[in-house]
């Protein structure tokens, strides 16, 4: 893994229609609000790719097919995906789950049709979010597609909503609501 805009990792590549809820992560755990990262990491993608939690490294890139995360804007799967810095390229995936998978921190490049063919499991993927490129490092093929927007790529640098909230009230302390007793 490198700094949080350049991705080097094997990617692992899924289908079209992987939901949230039984997909990303059981719906158990969602409805549940288990949210810590280490109870939810050994789940992650288990129901898409029951060999995906054994096989997933610090820095791989999920590839999917269209409505990548449909469903209940249940977000603990991003949870899990920022704590390993994993990172996703996928065809398509609904409004609500991109602004979820950013507002955990996770880059997302969404809108790219052909992407889960263009890759097979266990390939090495160099991408640079900031810059739009996808490099095979097993085949040598190269993709240029439309970067991460720079006002995402902020949100995504500083760990999403809850960094970027904390970066701006560091430089507006008088905006920070006084310590109770």
């Amino acid at each position: 893994m490198t700094d949080t805009m350049r991705r080097i990792g094997r990617c692992h590549v899924f289908g079209n229609d992987i939901p949230l809820d039984d997909g990303l992560i059981p719906f158990e755990m969602a409805i549940r609000r288990i949210d810590d990262p280490r109870q939810l990491q050994p789940e992650l993608l288990r129901m898409a790719d029951p060999d995906f939690p054994g096989r997933v490294a610090p820095g791989d890139i999920v590839v999917a097919g269209a409505n990548f995360g449909c469903g209940k804007p249940h977000f603990q799967g991003f949870i899990a995906m920022a704590s390993l810095g994993l990172s996703v390229l996928c065809v398509s995936m609904p409004y609500k789950t991109l602004r979820g998978a950013i507002s955990k921190g996770v880059p997302v490049m969404a809108g790219l049709p052909g992407i889960d063919q263009a890759f097979r499991t266990g390939h090495r993927l160099d991408v640079d979010f900031t810059r739009g490129t996808i490099v095979n490092l097993d085949t040598g093929r190269r993709l240029d597609v439309p970067p991460l927007s720079p006002l995402l790529a902020d949100i995504v640098r500083r760990g999403g909503t809850r960094g970027t909230l904390a970066a701006w009230l560091d430089t507006h302390p008088d905006m920070r609501l006084p310590a109770e007793a």
